[in-house]
């Protein structure tokens, strides 16, 4: 077939978007490929995003409107995979938008290398007020990132973990649902699919552009379903290295300690007493901490953060919140970061 033969479902899960559904869609409808399906799943909105919803699919032939009760993000985006009828499938999330060429590019990758099951592309992290927070390579170059490689990159919070920035193969895709009822899905099911292939195709070029908001349920404060499941995925990725990556073991092991350092900077400190999650992190670390000072991947700024954390971990909150109130910002100097998400 030719290439604009292959048609592409887009699956954008819907939930009280009407403030910025409309960038989000007129991004897909702008697509320099033309043979795109897009399909929204309105799941369960209380405000106008179901009948905007209904709009577009009226307006447009390519577009679909699927309704659904709440269910959360990966019950929206299992129906839009079980409704798909494209050779190859994509996710968006409402509040985002991509450059009008993304699917072309990462769909022109896919058929130059049809040993491939996954195509991925850069993003661009932008502030609420559409600051651009990060500067990803835009070469327009493709390499393969070897599945070995791609685990370890994600264990090192170098990888991209994310669907929205991918291309799948539906045929590959239709073996895989995401978990219900559960957040940081991405993470999990990523985990699962670079084991059943030989890599991931990189298409260095800006494609996608996510917007950080308190609408998105891993983007804006704390969330005890997301960093709970944030820790249980750090430990199945632990075990997976041992099973199936013996050589990023260490890595493995430095992403344990980082997971539980961002969930001990992000827990209020009111909800870290009495808190089995909290108290088992606090005791994973202290377990560990010769590990931890040895663990190479680890910064020594991380190192003490871990290690203040763990010997007086309500008290070290509490101190660094008054700091900070005394200097008159809300920035968290005691933590880094190298997730976005």
């Amino acid at each position: 077939m030719a290439l604009e033969e292959y048609k592409i479902s887009v699956i954008v899960p819907v939930y009280n978007a009407e403030g910025y559904l409309e960038k989000c869609v007129c991004s897909l409808l702008e697509q320099t490929h033309k043979n795109m399906e897009i399909i929204l799943v309105d799941d369960g909105s209380k405000d106008n995003s179901g009948r905007l919803c209904d709009w577009y699919a009226k307006e447009h032939g390519n577009v679909i409107a699927l309704h659904k009760e709440n269910g959360g993000s990966s019950s929206a985006r299992n129906l839009g995979i079980q409704n798909a009828t494209g050779d190859y499938i994509a996710f968006c999330d409402s509040d985002d938008y991509v450059e009008k060429d993304m699917y072309l590019r990462l769909l022109s990758a896919a058929l130059d290398h049809p040993e491939g099951d996954i195509c991925q592309i850069r993003a661009v992290y932008h502030s609420a007020g559409g600051e651009a927070l990060n500067e990803p390579e835009d070469t327009g170059e493709v390499h393969h990132i070897p599945s070995a490689e791609m685990f370890r990159l994600l264990m090192l919070h170098l990888g991209d973990a994310s669907f929205c920035t991918k291309l799948i193969r539906r045929s590959f895709m239709q073996d895989y649902r995401f978990s219900e009822g559960k957040l940081n899905e991405d993470f999990e099911l990523i985990l699962a699919m670079i084991q059943r292939t030989d890599g991931v195709w990189q298409v260095d070029n800006i494609g996608y552009h996510i917007v950080l908001s308190d609408n998105s349920n891993t983007r804006g404060n704390y969330r005890k379903e997301f960093f709970d499941a944030m820790i249980s995925n750090s430990d199945v990725a632990y075990k997976t290295a041992k099973e199936k990556y013996p050589e990023a073991v260490t890595e493995a092991r430095r992403f344990q300690f980082y997971q539980r350092l961002d969930y001990l900077l992000h827990i209020p400190v009111k909800e870290m007493k009495h808190n089995e999650v909290c108290d088992g992190v606090i005791r994973f670390l202290r377990e560990n901490k010769k590990e931890i000072q040895n663990n190479p991947f680890l910064s020594e700024k991380e190192k003490r953060n871990l290690r203040i954390l763990m010997q007086i971990p309500r008290l070290s909150r509490r101190l660094h919140g008054l700091l900070m109130k005394m200097k008159g910002t809300g920035k968290t100097e005691i933590y880094t970061g190298a997730q976005i998400t």
